[in-house]
Order: C-alpha cells, then sequence, then structure tokens
C-alpha cells in the first residue's frame, strides 16, 4: 500500500510542479483527554481514561493542466501518541464508500502511530453546461446543519471534535445546468473494490424563497429517495430534509436558525433517525464504529447557542438530546482567532445518561486544539 500511495503522490505533485498551482493546507495539533464509564470503556477499546496527542499536517495542492482540466489533491500525514499503551493495534477499517485504501502506517508501536492517506485526488473539466469530476472528491448533500441525511457520501457526526473534513468519495460526478439557480447532478461510485456499485442523483431548483432538491439513489442495491428544502421563514432560516431508504423507516429533519442580534446566533433541529432504534438494545452500535452512521438513536434535538464575545472570540454551547433514552451530550467550546493564519480552539462534552443509553456510553472530552493555515 506504501508503494501504491507513493506512486500516487509522485504523479499528482509533478502534475502540480509542472503546471500553475496552488499550495494551500494547514497544520493541526490537538490534545484530548476522554473519561468512559465501565460499559462505555468495554465498548471502545476497554480503557476507563484515554489520553492523546494528535498532530495533523494536510496538504491540499491544486493545479490547471492541458485540455481545461484541474487536478485536485488533499494529503495528509497524522501523528497519533496515546498515553494508554495497547489500543492501537486495529487496523482502521476502510471508509464507506472508497473503493480503495489509498492509506499506509509509516510508523506503528503500542502507544504510537505515523500514518500518511490521499483523501482528496480528482480531475475536473469544466464546460459551459455543466462539469465532470473524477477520483476522490468531496461531496456534500443536504441542507441540515447537524443532521444530514440525504448526504450519502460520508457525513460527520455533530459531536466530532478531531475530524474537521468530509471524508472523500470515489466516484464520477457530473452535473449539468439546468438554469441560473437549477442543476442536475449524477454521481457513480464504485465501494469496496467493487463490491458494491452505488449510482445517485440530485436535482436542484428554486421556487420563491426556497431552494429545492429532489435526490435518489441506489447504495449497496438499497433504493433511496429524498427530498431537501431550504429558505427563509420571516427573519429565521428554515430546513428540512426527508428521506427513505428501502427496509428503513422515513428519516426526517426539521431545523431553524436564527441571528438575533450581531453577536447572538441559535439553531433548533430535530432528527428523526429512520436507521436508529428508540430502545438501547436495539441501538447498531457496530455501524456507528465502521463510519455508517452517526447516530444511533431514533429522535434527537439538538439546540445550539452562539455568542461573540469579541470579534475575534466566539463561545458556543451544543446540547444534543435523545428524545426516547433521555441522555444527552453537551459541548462548550470557545474559538480564537488569534490571527488571519491561527486559530485555537477550547472545548469539552459532557455526556449523562443510563448505562446503555445512546449518550450516557460516549465519553466526557476536554480538548485543546491549534491550526495553522497556510
Amino acid at each position: 500500500m506504501n508503494r501504491l500511495l507513493l506512486t500516487l503522490l509522485l504523479i499528482a505533485v509533478g502534475s502540480v510542479q509542472a503546471q500553475p498551482a496552488r499550495l494551500r493546507g494547514y497544520v493541526l495539533a490537538l490534545h484530548a483527554y476522554e473519561r468512559f464509564d465501565p460499559v462505555g470503556a468495554l465498548l471502545f477499546g476497554g480503557a476507563r481514561t484515554l489520553t492523546l496527542d494528535l498532530v495533523r499536517a494536510r496538504l491540499m495542492p491544486e493545479a490547471r493542466l492541458p485540455g481545461g482540466l484541474r487536478l485536485q489533491l488533499a494529503y495528509e500525514l497524522n501523528l497519533l501518541y496515546l498515553w494508554t499503551p495497547g489500543l492501537l493495534a486495529g487496523e482502521a477499517p476502510l471508509p464507506p464508500r472508497q473503493f480503495v485504501d489509498l492509506s499506509a502506517r509509516l510508523y506503528h508501536d503500542r502507544s504510537t502511530r505515523i500514518t500518511h492517506f490521499i483523501d482528496r485526488l480528482s480531475l475536473r473539466r469544466s464546460f459551459d453546461w455543466g462539469r465532470i469530476e473524477a477520483g476522490r472528491q468531496r461531496i456534500a448533500w443536504g441542507v441540515g446543519r447537524l443532521w444530514t441525511p440525504v448526504d450519502f457520501f460520508n457525513p460527520l457526526a455533530p459531536f466530532e471534535f478531531d475530524q474537521l473534513e468530509k471524508t472523500g468519495a470515489d466516484a464520477l460526478a457530473l452535473r449539468y445546468y439546468l438554469g441560473l439557480l437549477s442543476d442536475l447532478e449524477l454521481v457513480y461510485n464504485p465501494e469496496r473494490r467493487g463490491r458494491w456499485h452505488n449510482v445517485a442523483f440530485r436535482w436542484r431548483t428554486h421556487a420563491g424563497t426556497y431552494d429545492l432538491a429532489l435526490v435518489g439513489a441506489l447504495l449497496r442495491r438499497r433504493a433511496t429517495v429524498g427530498l431537501t428544502a431550504a429558505g427563509n421563514l420571516g427573519t429565521a432560516g428554515a430546513r428540512a430534509e426527508l428521506l427513505w431508504e428501502q427496509d428503513h423507516a422515513i428519516s426526517l429533519v426539521l431545523g431553524l436558525d436564527h441571528q438575533f442580534s450581531p453577536r447572538w446566533y441559535g439553531l433548533v433541529e430535530y432528527y428523526r433517525n429512520g436507521r436508529g432504534a428508540a430502545r438501547p438494545e436495539a441501538y447498531d452500535w457496530p455501524a456507528l464504529a465502521r463510519g455508517e452512521a452517526v447516530q444511533v438513536g431514533r429522535d434527537e434535538l439538538a439546540l445550539l447557542l452562539q455568542y461573540e464575545l469579541h470579534p475575534l472570540v466566539q463561545l458556543q454551547a451544543l446540547h444534543l438530546r435523545n428524545l426516547n433514552d433521555r441522555s444527552f451530550y453537551t459541548g462548550l467550546q470557545l474559538t480564537w482567532l488569534a490571527t488571519q493564519a491561527v486559530d485555537l480552539v477550547l472545548g469539552g462534552w459532557l455526556g449523562r445518561g443510563d448505562r446503555l443509553s445512546e449518550y450516557g456510553l460516549l465519553p466526557d472530552v476536554f480538548f485543546l486544539r491549534g491550526r495553522v493555515y497556510f
């Protein structure tokens, strides 16, 4: 795998060097402390407490190639150190919607892991009528602020604090412009070395103050159809997603957000998870671990409040509640934009609930994260 990864990197870097290119990226440093209850410890690896240090370098060059092509690359190098030895033995599973594994270990022992991987590697060609993109790319569908069930290509959970980028999907995507505010997007996505061949479409249009979309897909041989709407409801923003999946109940997202003043912003969002369960004994924890689900509960509610202490300092509180088992997860985050190229985040998550509840099993977290852009 290291040889394949190196070959692809050399080809991509050679293309970038040969053409006018733009290099951007960031270096991220994270220190986190997590504390599990006994049941959660057994579920997530066996340790009651977990302290980790992560250094991540992400390079994202872009280059214009002959023939109107644009090369996009995102390469990551990660150094992870765990203060609890022995938890790095397992291999990370291949993320959903990827055809081939483009990651490899450079170094590994009981406490330290150095890995590198390609998260984006695609060629894009734009035309007057639309565009075509082939390769590992970001395909972000949906209008929900926290939950996006119509995002078929690796959505993020609202409580993620170490993963800031959506994982790339291996796909061939075609977008055709139907008008100024309307387009049709078609996606073909081979997955797990051809075990599945997924296809999806999204038709977007505009009506009044609302952006509307119809989506459909055949994912792992299961049919899926959905609708999204986003616009204004008075002075507030309104968003809705509706999704039907074969062999699952209907998923629904309803959200309202409002800028109360230049400093105060608020959001409320409800998520009816068609793949979730109402009883803890039916929760699909393996799907969450594999990255195939972002929640295991059926009815979720989120309340977010954000206050600007200073033009460069922002305080955010996010409360997630499972309406079925009554567990909750509350996150606080203080962000300081130190310069145009540096941000610092101090935050944490606190969960409460019964031992087998959704958020009762998640760890209490304290973290400090810094990022330098270039």
